[in-house]
């Protein structure tokens, strides 16, 4: 009978121990993994926001709870009470820690839901360089100011892509000049020997009434209709398995029928994929074999690991396969950034394209995706390779890319070009350059001719923008000079500064320069120029966006009142789109300003 007593017990203590340890299972199954499994995306996405010795020490401590749950069979009453005891107290322990991974959870959900119109969602491993804004420089010190120009448009995509998807954009993926070179503008067109002119404006900055705004207007000459230069474009597409979902390679194929139906009957075409090993798909092709093309494009599917230093070697060898010096020679990287196979490293990567780009042969990138979009890879990438950064986040944007800009990155008006102004310290206390900030170059560089900057295409347009602290409202440099630093009064004194443009023919290797004086006729930004009107509202809510410490008074409401203002004088459908993103992002803050 005490026998039977005491197996009875046994068997009760057995079921309430099984009940207990069910939900403990979880927990077990995690053990040896590198993350706590998650109900949905952004919960895991906040348990992994825990420091690493955090994370360790909450994945240790639950382990060994359910470890402490599978005790061996108790050899008599006592023991089994013991061990249910323990059962308990572990159950209890590893609920504490869920509690304390809920709570995590619920901060991450209170930080998120601060703006009632936007949250902030997770963007799992996209990858974006730290920001660091040009600042402030002292005319006395500081008066001449070197950047290259460039025209990519990668971050105002990236940008609309976010909002659209309804979150706030990281400010580290705001450039402010990529976002105001997006859209076109009405400068004048060059008339004399060179193949760029310049222009400039002059106004109250309108985030600071104490301040002045400078625009630089440069204008490239429109070639493309009686141009014969043809196109070698290589292809090197990104198959690996971070490019299976709708928004990245199915929209990339799609993107190809707009290209193909843009490109000239004797253009060449080859593509090159990259996954775990890099091959090509469709070696050199004129674009009249459209079945063939065709079919390639078909035949691509998404898997496996991402060996893009292989891809981009083996795209630049297929490349000078088909070079043709009469044509543009170009390769075209799509991806979403994500290597990691072979040479991997940014330094690696850079190293070797630069190598490459001094055979004639162009790299351009088109990134793509959400979630591992790797944004500061792609612009190291593009600026070695003397090519731009594209971000295609839609089909529309395929149709802009792959359709009116087509003919801007096929046919370069002039290459490796170059600005460098001198500032009059007469006018000017301080001055900060508006974006820019990876095309800065020392004052040396600017007729080095082996320094390498950004290429403006046929028709193109570029803005520079400077922000202006005029004489008398800067501190004076705490330096003293041996040398007078101040201009004397006269005609120069009329001068805000004095701009020198180089560049190179896009077949040359010589630098060819010539110059734009600026003057110091301000006017309020109401009665600017429409362009500088435009670039201003976009540049203003770049500094709000990006969280600007210059941003000053800067605020969304004024720049989206001056947007629409300008509209009507400058209406086309970028600049309606604009407008909408800005309503999209601020209406509930503009009702309350």
């Amino acid at each position: 009978m005490k026998y039977a007593a005491s197996l009875s017990l046994f068997f009760i203590f057995a079921i309430a121990f099984i009940f207990l340890r069910g939900p403990q299972d979880s927990l077990l199954e995690n053990q040896g993994t590198s993350e706590i499994s998650a109900p949905n995306e952004f919960e895991h996405h906040a348990i992994n926001e825990l420091a690493e010795p955090q994370r360790s020490a909450v994945k240790d401590e639950a382990y060994t709870s359910a470890i402490g749950l599978a005790a061996p069979k108790p050899a008599s009453e006592k023991m089994l009470a013991e061990h249910f005891a323990g059962a308990q107290a572990a159950a209890a322990h590893a609920k504490q820690i869920k509690e304390s991974a809920m709570l995590v959870r619920q901060r991450s959900h209170f930080i998120a839901d601060t703006d009632s119109s936007m949250s902030i969602a997770p963007r799992d491993r996209e990858g974006y360089a730290a920001k660091t804004e040009n600042r402030f420089l002292s005319v006395a010190l500081s008066p001449l100011s070197t950047f290259g120009l460039e025209v990519d448009s990668a971050s105002y995509a990236n940008m609309r892509r976010q909002i659209n998807n309804g979150q706030i954009p990281v400010p580290a993926s705001v450039r402010l000049e990529e976002l105001v070179n997006y859209f076109d503008y009405n400068f004048p067109a060059p008339t004399g020997k060179h193949p760029i002119a310049v222009m400039s404006d002059y106004a109250v900055a309108p985030w600071n009434p104490a301040h002045r705004i400078a625009m630089i207007g440069v204008k490239a000459v429109d070639t493309t209709a009686s141009s014969e230069r043809g196109a070698r474009i290589t292809f090197l597409l990104d198959t690996s398995g971070s490019m299976n979902s709708p928004n990245k390679l199915p929209l990339l194929i799609r993107s190809f029928q707009t290209l193909l139906s843009n490109l000239k009957q004797d253009d060449q075409v080859a593509i090159v994929t990259y996954a775990g090993s890099a091959g090509v798909v469709l070696p050199p092709t004129p674009v009249t074999e459209s079945n063939r093309i065709q079919r390639a494009l078909a035949n691509l599917s998404a898997g496996g690991s991402t060996a893009g230093g292989a891809g981009i070697a083996l795209a630049y060898d297929v490349a000078r396969k088909q070079f043709d010096s009469k044509a543009t020679n170009l390769v075209i990287l799509a991806t979403d950034g994500d290597f990691n196979v072979g040479a991997s490293s940014d330094g690696e990567l850079k190293a070797m394209i630069e190598k490459q780009r001094a055979s004639g042969v162009f790299l351009s990138v088109i990134g793509m995706g959400t979630g591992n979009y790797q944004d500061a890879k792609m612009q190291i990438l593009a600026e070695a390779g003397n090519g731009v950064a594209h971000y295609l986040d839609s089909d529309a944007e395929a149709q802009r890319l792959f359709g009116s800009e087509l003919s801007r990155t096929l046919h370069i008006a002039a290459k490796d070009v170059k600005v460098q102004v001198e500032f009059n310290p007469a006018a000017v206390a301080e001055y900060r350059l508006l974006g820019y900030e990876s095309r800065v170059m020392n004052a040396e560089d600017f007729r080095d001719d082996k320094k390498d900057s950004g290429e403006i295409g046929a028709g193109h347009s570029v803005v520079a923008l400077y922000e202006i602290i005029p004489t008398g409202n800067g501190a004076a440099p705490d330096i003293e000079r041996r040398y007078p630093t101040v201009r004397s009064a006269g005609s120069q004194a009329m001068e805000l500064g004095f701009v020198k443009i180089r560049y190179k023919q896009p077949d040359g290797d010589k630098g060819i320069e010539f110059a734009h004086a600026m003057t110091t006729r301000a006017k309020a930004v109401e009665s600017a120029t429409p362009d500088l009107r435009w670039a201003s509202a976009v540049a203003e809510f770049s500094l709000v966006l990006s969280q600007s410490e210059h941003a000053g008074s800067a605020s969304y409401a004024a720049a989206l009142r001056r947007a629409r203002a300008v509209l009507p004088l400058m209406p086309d459908d970028k600049r309606s789109e604009f407008i909408g993103l800005i309503e999209r992002l601020t209406t509930t803050r503009i009702a309350q300003e």
